[in-house]
């Protein structure tokens, strides 16, 4: 059976956003690389999981950006730590 409308448009804007989320992880990446400032661009990284693993290494930009998506995922129902969580999860996967 088909679910409702809504459940349909819920699945397809999470695809939407989704795909959004990897397209900016793929330009913020692609702008620096050139220059030495991040790691090769995949396509596949979603930005809280770059984020993640910039705050992991240590590095400021990725500690404030991490706190702030952190906040909103929280504000959006997902458990704390997301963007943590999500370099851990994600973490040598194109390796």
């Amino acid at each position: 059976m088909t679910p409702p409308f809504h459940a349909r448009l819920g699945e397809s804007a999470l695809a939407i956003f989704s795909a959004l989320d990897i397209f900016m992880g793929a330009i913020w990446k692609g702008a620096l690389y050139p220059f030495g400032l991040a790691d090769k661009p995949t396509g596949r990284e979603f930005i809280s999981t770059i984020c993640g693993k910039a705050a992991a290494n240590g590095h400021r930009w990725g500690r404030l950006a991490s706190a702030a998506i952190d906040w909103a995922a929280v504000r959006l129902g997902d458990a704390a730590h997301h963007c943590q969580r999500m370099y851990e999860k994600y973490d040598g996967i194109d390796n």
